[in-house]
């Protein structure tokens, strides 16, 4: 028996449906039964649990094998508390495997806000006593699509301070796949993962790209630091001005440009390019 956390999320759903379609009996962790009946497909068992409950996520991982744990989100210290917290009660469950998603910019010298949370997960994960298999995942069409290029789309111009650096995007979807294809088969799945697009691109690239999808104007511009944090300070609460403004520098640096063949490795094809990605996702942008 598989539980997945966050399972209304949008990896979370995806990989309890695909765990469903494989016949692995799947359970579904949310905060609210109510509003995640109606997002999860048709006899999944739901457990009530929150993050930062502990005796409650120690009910929920009764009588449970394996765990998909997706990340949290939210300011850095919670995020660390909760993968904290459920990490220690898997431990004391003693499940068989726990899969968890990570991210491919954990390094000690990295800039990114996020880093240390996903470095001590890692570590404790390797602490726990329980198998894990960490996917380490690059960063989102998603994410880029909704929090850059369209709030960008007004102006024609995207404006960061991540330098020439460039990235190897990966769809939401192809994270989702990946992380099922780990869970359907942990003794087959090693200890870590690179989850990455086939290909890494520039901001540039990614501007055309989008500017193609859409039938309008998009250029990328780099700016400074301090330039970025006025604009997005003004536009986002805490602590995403610093988190995002982070996230530039470690791009800048090139820690986000590596390329990895382990998604095809784990589900037999490649990866949805960047271009295949905006195709599907971009149709309804005047």
């Amino acid at each position: 028996m598989i539980l997945v956390t966050g399972a209304t999320g949008h990896i979370g759903r995806a990989v309890v449906s695909d765990l469903a379609l494989r016949g692995r009996e799947v359970v579904a962790m949310v905060r609210d039964s109510r509003a995640a009946a109606g997002l999860m497909p048709p006899g999944i068992a739901l457990r009530v649990a929150d993050y930062e409950d502990v005796s409650s996520l120690g009910r929920a991982l009764a009588g449970i094998d394996e765990m998909v744990l997706i990340s949290s989100d939210g300011d850095a210290k919670t995020v660390m508390r909760h993968h904290a917290n459920v990490i220690e009660t898997a431990g004391a469950a003693r499940l068989r495997h726990i899969t968890f998603t990570s991210i491919v910019d954990t390094d000690a010298s990295s800039p990114f806000y996020f880093a240390p949370v996903y470095r001590d997960a890692e570590q404790r994960l390797a602490a726990c006593g329980v198998p894990s298999t960490i996917v380490r995942c690059g960063l989102y069409c998603d994410f880029i699509l909704d929090h850059w290029l369209q709030p960008s789309h007004a102006s024609g111009e995207l404006v960061l301070p991540a330098g020439q650096g460039q990235i190897a995007l990966v769809s939401r979807d192809d994270v989702a796949a990946a992380v099922t294809a780990v869970a359907a088969r942990p003794d087959v799945s090693g200890d870590l993962c690179t989850i990455t697009g086939r290909q890494a691109s520039s901001f540039g690239d990614i501007a055309a790209a989008y500017a193609e999808a859409v039938g309008g104007p998009m250029h990328y511009r780099p700016c400074s630091i301090t330039e970025y944090m006025q604009w997005a300070s003004a536009r986002l609460d805490d602590p995403w001005p610093q988190a995002f403004a982070s996230l530039c520098t470690s791009i800048a640096e090139g820690r986000y440009n590596q390329v990895s063949g382990d998604f095809t490795a784990l589900t037999g094809r490649e990866p949805e390019s960047f271009r295949d990605f905006l195709g599907r996702t971009t149709s309804a942008i005047a």
